[in-house]
Parts: C-alpha cells; sequence; structure tokens
C-alpha cells in the first residue's frame, strides 16, 4: 500500500512595500550616510592638520619643549619674527568653515603661538589662506562649465550634494582662471608637425567698453559697452595617414582679414611649422584676406593650397539663378540638378577625369546657368592640389586618406563645439571670459593633443593651471 504525501505547506508571501515607505527609509539612511561621511570629512581634516603642526613643532602633544633646540621651520612669530620651533607651543584653535563638493563642515584649525605672547604665521599645505572653497569644488566648477553649463544652472549643480549655494560672481571667477593657460597654448615649439594644416574662421559676439559713460536710474555713472561679432581663426592639425587631428593655435581677428590671418601665420611659422619639418598642405576655404596673407608668409618649397571643395559647391549651388518664371519648387530641384553635376566632378580618380568631367558640366549649364559654372571654374586649380600631395606620398611609400586632403569639414566638427559653447554663453562679457571659453573647449574635447589621455580632461584642465 503506497504511502499517503502530506500536503506541502502554504508559503508565505513577501512583505509588500509602499512606494511612499520604502522612500522615506531610503531618506532616513541618506541622512545617516550624509552624517557619516561629514563627520568622517572633518575628522580627516582636523587630523591631517594637526599632524602638520606636530611636524612643525618636532615633537607630539604633551611634549615638552627642547630650549637647547636651535633648528629653525617654515613658521614665523608675527611678534619677535623668530623661525626658532623651540619658542613655539601649541595655542589651540579656531573654527573655520570649508566646503567641498561633497559635504559643508566647520572643523577646528590648531593655532601656533610663541613664548612672547604672539601668534605663530605658517602656510598649511591642506588649507589655502582665506579660502573657504577646496579645490574639488573650483574643479567641478570649471568641468560643468567646460560641459556648456550655464553658470546659474551650475551653481544648483554644485549644491545639490553639500547643501551651500555659492554665488554666481565667486564661480565666474573661478571659471575665468581658464585664461591663463591661452598664453601658454600660443607659445613653444611644435613638437610634432602634422603634414595636413585645416584653416577656418568661426564668428563670435562679445561686450566690450567704450569711451562713452551713462547714468543709470539710480543716477549712477556707468560705462557704456557696445556689442561687436569677432572671428576666431582656427588652425587644425590632420595626420593624413591615422586621421589624427588636433588645435595647433588659434587667433581672435579683428575681422577675417589680411592682417589677423598674417598674425596666426607667422606664428605658426614661428613656431616651427614648416615644410622642412613635413608641413605638405593647407586646406581652406578662398578667404579673400587668408589669400593675402600667403603672400606675406613662405613656408617653404613644396607645401601646397588645397581650396575647400565643399565650399566651392556650395558657391555654386549659391549662384545657380534658375529661369524667369521658374516657381520656388522648380528652382529647388534646378539647384539640386546643378550641385549633383558639379559634384560629379570631383568624384573622379586622376586630373585628366576630372577635366573631363568638368568640361561636361560646362557645356551641359553653360547657357542655362552661366554664373554657376563660373564659379565652378574660378580658381579651379586649386581644388586639385590634393591630388599632387597625394601622388608624392604614393611615390613615399604612404596612403593618405583623401576626406583629409580635400575639404575643411573634419574642422567643422570643431567648429560645432565652439559654437555650442557660444550658444549657452549667447554673449561673452571681456576679452579674458573668451579665452577661457575657447580653453574650455579645447581641453573638454581633447582638442590640444593628438594623444589620448589617460585621466579625464578636468583633472589635465586643473594640473595645467596649477603650472600655469
Amino acid at each position: 500500500m503506497s504511502e499517503s504525501i502530506g500536503r506541502r505547506e502554504k508559503t508565505r508571501k513577501r512583505r509588500y512595500v509602499e512606494r511612499t515607505a520604502r522612500r522615506k527609509q531610503q531618506r532616513r539612511l541618506k541622512k545617516q550616510t550624509d552624517a557619516a561621511i561629514r563627520e568622517l570629512v572633518r575628522e580627516g581634516f582636523e587630523g591631517a592638520l594637526r599632524d602638520e603642526v606636530t611636524e612643525i613643532l618636532g615633537r607630539l602633544k604633551g611634549e615638552r619643549r627642547d630650549p637647547l633646540d636651535q633648528r629653525e621651520v617654515e613658521a614665523c612669530c608675527n611678534r619677535c619674527e623668530t623661525r626658532l620651533r623651540a619658542r613655539f607651543y601649541r595655542g589651540g584653535f579656531y573654527r573655520r568653515s570649508l566646503l567641498t563638493f561633497e559635504v559643508w563642515v566647520e572643523i577646528k584649525v590648531p593655532r601656533v603661538s610663541c613664548v612672547c605672547g604672539g601668534m605663530v604665521d605658517f602656510e598649511s599645505v591642506h588649507l589655502e589662506p582665506y579660502g573657504r572653497f577646496w579645490f574639488d569644488l573650483e574643479e567641478r566648477g570649471r568641468e560643468l562649465a567646460g560641459l556648456c553649463l550655464s553658470l546659474r544652472d551650475s551653481v544648483e549643480v554644485l549644491a545639490w550634494r553639500n547643501g551651500q549655494p555659492i554665488s554666481i560672481a565667486a564661480l565666474n571667477r573661478r571659471v575665468l582662471q581658464t585664461a591663463e593657460l591661452a598664453d601658454a597654448f600660443h607659445k613653444g615649439t611644435f613638437e610634432r608637425i602634422p603634414r595636413v594644416v585645416m584653416l577656418d574662421g568661426i564668428w563670435l559676439k562679445v561686450l566690450l567698453p567704450t569711451d562713452e559713460e551713462y547714468v543709470d536710474k539710480r543716477g549712477r555713472r556707468r560705462k557704456r559697452y557696445k556689442l561687436r561679432k569677432f572671428p576666431l581663426l582656427v588652425a587644425y592639425g590632420v595626420d593624413p595617414v591615422s586621421g589624427e587631428r588636433w588645435i595647433l593655435d588659434w587667433e581672435r581677428g579683428e575681422e577675417e582679414d589680411t592682417a589677423s590671418w598674417q598674425r596666426l601665420l607667422e606664428r605658426l611659422l614661428e613656431r616651427g611649422l614648416t615644410a622642412e619639418r613635413g608641413l605638405s598642405l593647407f586646406v581652406h576655404d578662398g578667404s579673400a584676406g587668408l589669400d593675402k596673407a600667403f603672400e606675406m608668409v613662405w613656408f617653404g618649397k613644396g607645401v601646397e593650397r588645397q581650396r575647400c571643395i565643399f565650399h566651392k559647391l556650395l558657391n555654386v549651388r549659391r549662384d545657380v539663378a534658375g529661369d524667369e518664371g521658374m516657381s520656388r519648387e522648380q528652382r529647388k530641384t534646378r539647384r539640386r540638378e546643378v550641385l549633383t553635376d558639379a559634384a560629379e566632378v570631383y568624384r573622379a580618380k586622376d586630373e585628366a577625369e576630372i577635366r573631363g568631367r568638368l568640361e561636361a558640366f560646362r557645356t551641359k549649364w553653360r547657357e542655362k546657368e552661366p554664373k554657376a559654372v563660373a564659379t565652378l571654374e574660378r580658381d579651379f586649380d586649386q581644388t586639385l592640389a590634393y591630388l599632387r600631395v597625394m601622388a608624392r606620398a604614393r611615390a613615399q611609400g604612404q596612403d593618405w586618406r583623401v576626406e583629409c586632403l580635400r575639404t575643411t569639414s573634419p574642422l567643422e566638427r570643431v567648429q560645432r563645439h565652439f559654437r555650442q559653447k557660444a550658444s549657452q554663453v549667447v554673449i561673452a562679457h571681456s576679452e579674458q571670459g573668451i579665452e577661457a571659453d575657447i580653453e574650455l573647449v579645447i581641453r573638454r574635447r581633447g582638442l590640444a593633443s593628438p594623444d589620448h589621455p589617460i585621466e579625464s580632461w578636468a583633472r589635465k584642465l586643473e594640473e595645467a593651471l596649477l603650472v600655469a
């Protein structure tokens, strides 16, 4: 007879917790965690400061002074001006607030006194004199500015953990310190010379003071500012073999004129950009001021100048007039047809085929669109410089990427980053602010060097500021 199987006990269902109750407990635990972190930070700072005083005095707390000790230390009494540590002793402490990215704490800073009754001055390696912010808060503030976050929003982000909002002016002062790196960026010999250099400009806005003054509604005399547009001229190095790209230098011009371009070209030459060191090609969009500047600056024998094909095709599209009486859609179709045929000219692989396609384009559109044809033929030889450069590279056993030689399109990606920052700022209010914005974009996007840094760009920025 088979054994009877007992009924399995019914398992209990897991406890159901309301979302509101769970969130309440999570917030309670977070408060406990924050308090523990705050206490840990306080103890860490105070312990480090006590150890620093012990190192200066050369004895632990409670040990007697040795009157025969004649050793001098990096501390000075503000009354008798002695540096003998045998005359110094611990003189209590004073309270000081410290704001980090994570917490706000009030710490006890130890004092050192002299037997003459004076106070002993020494500079702590952990705390900046009269500085309320610790370095991590400044680092995060510059990082947020590099991420194109406004100062007002950055203040809210920085206060999210420590609960202590800082002023916009205080944050702005620290962001503007990035401008100290701009001068160093324009100096020094290039360690790596690119084969190809792309040149282009982007227009930005700035408020500059004038000689005029006015009286505001409160009766205060203020200086009048004027909105002004200026070009940011950028030189971009490109390795046509690996495709690596980096900014070589930049110039804040008055206009996109000869003088502004000449300053940039002369500085590139002074820093070592020559044919002898490997330079082969300049790629640019055909600015009249740049063409004249090239006549005054010579980079060596064999350096070619390539007119950007993309900009050439844009000019061809712009000059398509269409027939009289055409509708808007018909003109749009005509532009598309002309642009497609013009682009086909440059899809050939050798110069003979390219010139054959140019003749076909001329035959097809000379009667209907003479202005567009003339635009394509103007300075046509300058759009074929890349063929000569590629031929020399093949003779040396190198295979260069054609996308690095024909247009300034890779530089447009860099310009997009500057435009993003300009869109966030809207209008720069000082020349220092402009240089700080440019440096933040360069550092954040890793455009200062073709190398791939292991550390974060914010850490690299802070290291550069320490040695600036």
